[in-house]
């Protein structure tokens, strides 16, 4: 004769429910990390908005600051002061060696 084993009813039931606890504890793990995620891409997309935002301003500062440099008063005023100039520079030839001095 042969002696067959029969596995309990409950026993069944408790295998279910720890499966089902199983599947819903791996169903938490991953909405975790799915947010986490989520998360972590909008602090670097803030990130990557602000580092836009500054090398525009940094830019149009740079912008303004050549239109300063390139302005006729200050390179008039330069021509003056520095070359010694005069405001009739029409009449006047500057000659400028390649030598160095």
């Amino acid at each position: 004769m042969t002696i067959k084993h029969k596995t309990q009813p409950s026993q069944r039931v408790g295998y279910r429910w720890l499966a089902l606890i199983l599947v819903l504890f791996c169903e938490l793990m991953v909405h975790a990390w799915v947010r986490t995620e989520s998360t972590q891409a909008i602090v670097r997309i803030s990130n990557a908005q602000a580092g836009i935002t500054k090398s525009l301003s940094y830019g149009r500062a740079l912008s303004v600051e050549r239109d300063r440099l390139k302005s006729d008063a200050r390179i008039t005023r330069i021509a003056r002061t520095h070359l010694g100039l005069s405001p009739d520079t029409f009449s006047q030839t500057i000659y400028l060696s390649g030598e160095d001095r």
